[in-house]
């Protein structure tokens, strides 16, 4: 029972931000955020091109693809959320307990209320903004 606790609290957080998010400009934050955290890797439109992919041993994904990597429908918030904060582990990004972005995205339970809501509000901002890429799946090369 203690393990279903916080997933509820990330639920009502997540719905929360979600109305918070449309009254203060999220997609502008998101943004700014998405440019700062992540272009370097999945590049300034999301394509998986930016500047340190080739670098990488594996390519980013291209983030204009998500809803259509899942067969077109409904865009895939939450799996994308838990993706970016560490919840669900994504191999590139690193272990869940550990994502390459430590304490921006990833605020431990015991930390304070106040901090949690901060790492989530950025994540939230991101993850609506990757929404608002989401193209058609383009031709197979």
């Amino acid at each position: 029972m203690r393990t279903q606790c916080p997933r509820r609290f990330r639920k009502v957080l997540l719905v929360l931000l979600l109305s918070a998010g449309s009254v203060y400009g999220a997609d502008e934050a998101g943004l700014i955020l998405y440019r700062r955290y992540c272009a370097a890797c999945h590049g300034r439109e999301g394509r998986g091109d930016g500047p340190v992919s080739p670098a990488l041993g594996e390519k980013p994904t291209d983030l204009t693809q998500i809803t259509a990597a899942q067969g077109g429908g409904a865009f895939p918030f939450e799996s994308v959320v838990e993706a970016i904060d560490g919840t669900r582990t994504v191999r590139a990004h690193g272990v869940s307990e550990m994502p390459i972005w430590g304490e921006v995205f990833h605020a431990d339970p015991s930390s304070p209320l106040e901090q949690q809501i901060l790492a989530g509000g950025k994540v939230i901002a991101i993850v609506r903004y990757l929404r608002s890429l989401q193209r058609e799946a383009g031709p197979s090369h």
